[in-house]
């Protein structure tokens, strides 16, 4: 009897410590797009947490986007006038 306790204790133990696991890993890549200043944290935030539910092929690729800043995008030209509207 006293065996099936320390089972069951034990078990509680690494369950318990498994979805820890589980919720420190999903919100791997969201903390470090965060703390990097990522403009799409929140995309990132979501992929990292939907890549538990695909096996872990999504999450690997949203801790590389955490990791990766995005060049800023250069600043558009000035619209140009219609010659029509240059000539009045």
């Amino acid at each position: 009897m006293a065996l099936n306790i320390a089972a069951l204790v034990v078990l509680i133990i690494v369950t318990g410590c498994v979805i820890y696991m589980l919720v420190l890993l999903g919100g791997l890549p969201g903390r470090i797009a965060v703390q990097r200043g990522h403009r799409q944290a929140d995309a990132i935030r979501i992929m990292g947490w939907l890549g538990l539910l695909t096996g872990g092929i999504v999450w690997a690729v949203a801790l590389v986007w955490a990791y990766i800043i995005p060049k800023p995008a250069p600043p558009a030209a000035p619209p140009e006038e219609p010659a029509s509207a240059a000539a009045n």
